[in-house]
């Protein structure tokens, strides 16, 4: 019979209420959440090794974390090549590589745009820099630990993989510490003191079990320790959770806010059967990653993976191309003397993203004078809002219209509709079903900016969306 991907609280109180007669799972003294099935096993970070030294048919790369917190200005993505022993290869990027070593990363292109919007823009001038070990750069690390009642088969594991964690932190690097279950608590502020974090987490450890589960405010409470470092030092939180969300008051689009403003990549590790949907989507859509841990070697795999990755890779650094929607980054890595390895990457900076859903958004759709024919110039946002619109086939958008206070009321109402009326058609056309969109006009009656200047005027001459279903 197939396993549901439930907690193992979720689980258990099934099996008790329903008396199904389906095989319990049983977690045994090693923590092995496996049930004799196969799953997917990954490469997992063991030390470095010079590219010189490595059998180059056994290399694989992979986008360990993207960072899009200054888009459009910026795009910060750091690769990793590995082989499949994992050892992570260095030497192959400035200011590590020899003087005579080839160009090992050639190209970079972004994908932009989904289905018929699909297309691939080639990025000129990209660095690429490499950070090791001897760089020492200081990070900054929260960590985020799930102390409710469905996490009590592996709270022994969480507790001995936290102190382990935290033991592997240089002299130069931070950490912080929050346990959540019906409230989050900041157990251990943000201090480069490790031998302070692990008493004061012992301390909490050996005193508290809650039953409910706050995953939401757990770690926006573990973010907000964070809030003191600049955007441009390295900081990720790292969440141990299995999803099973009851009781917080923070919402989802808070957290992925927050974390994108102040450029902290978010790291899940879900345990076993985890409700891990929105775990994987803080993962992807905050330059993170999200891992699945079934065993006590795996949590102690994962964390070396995690730290160590933190302190060697490639960083590749470019200025990308707008566009209000799904992007795909492809770095080449070519190495002499096997086939070319692309390293992807993805970001995602559409507005109607129902993961992290927006009430409106406006765009600067152009307009012929005292006429509602859309200027051609602006038909690429009317292409990205259909693009967005048909990969998030349940959104529903209302099409409002703004003018300046050029002209009398009567006649701006009638003009803003009818612009609004227009970008609607424009979106049918694109195969849109005119079911999910509405129209409104407002005319001047709701300005963005006092009507005083040309400036100010063209602020007001807008077209604004607002959802009204995701």
């Amino acid at each position: 019979m197939p396993r549901l991907p439930l907690s193992l609280l979720s689980f258990v109180t099934i099996v008790a209420l329903l008396g199904l007669s389906c095989r319990s799972q049983r977690m045994n003294t090693e923590f092995d959440l496996r049930d004799g099935g196969e799953r997917r096993t990954e490469t997992r970070y063991t030390t470095t090794k010079h590219i010189d030294s490595v059998d180059i048919r056994a290399l694989k790369v992979d986008v360990w974390k993207l960072e899009h917190y200054t888009y459009p200005d910026s795009i910060r993505m750091f690769v990793r090549v590995l082989d499949t022993n994992g050892h992570v290869v260095t030497n192959m990027a400035a200011p590590y590589a020899r003087p005579d070593a080839p160009n090992y990363f050639p190209r970079l292109v972004e994908t932009v745009g989904t289905r018929k919007y699909k297309r691939t823009i080639g990025i000129e001038n990209f660095r690429v820099r490499e950070y090791g070990d001897k760089d020492s750069i200081p990070t900054y690390i929260a960590l985020a630990i799930d102390y409710s009642g469905s996490m009590k088969f592996v709270r022994e594991y969480i507790a001995e993989g936290t102190k382990m964690f935290v033991g592997m932190k240089r002299p130069c690097d931070f950490v912080s510490i929050t346990a959540f279950h019906k409230q989050a608590k900041v157990v251990v502020p943000l201090t480069d003191d490790a031998a302070y974090a692990v008493r004061e987490y012992d301390d909490y450890d050996k005193r508290t079990q809650g039953l409910f589960s706050s995953v939401n405010d757990g770690i926006f409470t573990s973010l907000k320790t964070l809030d003191s470092v600049p955007p441009t030092s390295p900081k990720v939180v790292v969440v141990f959770a299995d999803g099973d969300e009851n009781a917080s008051s923070t919402k989802i689009q808070s957290i992925f806010e927050h974390a994108v403003k102040n450029n902290v990549s978010i790291y899940c590790v879900g345990f076993g059967y985890a409700k891990d949907e929105e775990l994987q989507g803080l993962s992807l859509y905050t330059g993170g990653k999200y891992y699945r841990a079934y065993s006590k070697s795996d949590l102690k795999a994962i964390f070396l993976d995690i730290y160590n990755s933190l302190k060697n890779y490639y960083l590749v650094h470019y200025v990308p191309p707008k566009y209000d929607g799904l992007h795909v980054v492809d770095v080449t890595v070519d190495v002499p003397g096997r086939d070319t390895l692309i390293a992807r990457g993805q970001y995602d900076k559409s507005p109607i993203n129902p993961i992290y859903p927006t009430d409106e958004f406006s765009r600067p759709i152009l307009f012929a004078y005292n006429s509602s024919t859309i200027d051609s110039v602006s038909m690429f946002i009317i292409d990205e809002i259909a693009d967005n619109l048909d990969r998030f086939d349940r959104v529903v958008l209302e099409v409002q219209g703004h003018t300046d206070n050029i002209g009398g009321k009567e006649y701006n109402d009638t003009l803003s509709l009818r612009r609004a009326e227009s970008v609607k058609q424009a979106l049918v056309y694109r195969g849109i079903s005119a079911k999910r969109l509405r129209t409104r006009g407002f005319g001047f009656t709701v300005p963005v900016a006092p009507n005083d200047s040309d400036t100010n005027r063209a602020l007001n001459r807008r077209t604004v969306f607002k959802v009204l279903r995701q």
